[in-house]
């Protein structure tokens, strides 16, 4: 059932891209894209498709924490080039929380592993 919802993620991602594509707002589309399939990924990180018996639950929490990060470093950056191609102010407001997000994930990431 899951494949389904993933299969259905990937279709409605397509359709994001090009009618935002079409509608002069790349950028924008991109954005939503990048975060919602970093969403999609930490979903899948959290509840694997295929549990293994020898589960290394740190490893795993680590990876969820990367995908955050990626997920709100690369909306952040879409946000930002939105802004500045002149797709809609509102990204100028939007770009720096994501980005902010991204870099306290990472800052995160960090001190965990310096404390192992």
């Amino acid at each position: 059932m899951r494949s389904f919802w993933l299969a259905l993620f990937a279709f409605g991602a397509a359709a994001v891209l090009a009618f935002g594509w079409q509608g002069g707002e790349p950028w924008t589309a991109a954005a939503f894209v990048v975060f919602f399939s970093s969403r999609v990924w930490r979903s899948v990180i959290k509840r694997p498709l295929f549990p293994s018996a020898s589960d290394d639950a740190v490893r795993r929490a680590s990876r969820f924490v990367v995908v955050t990060a990626l997920g709100y470093l690369g909306a952040g950056a879409c946000a930002a080039i939105a802004a500045v191609v002149g797709e809609g102010q509102e990204w100028l407001y939007v770009a720096p929380f994501f980005l902010i997000m991204g870099a306290l994930q990472l800052a995160l990431l960090t001190g965990t592993e310096r404390h192992r």
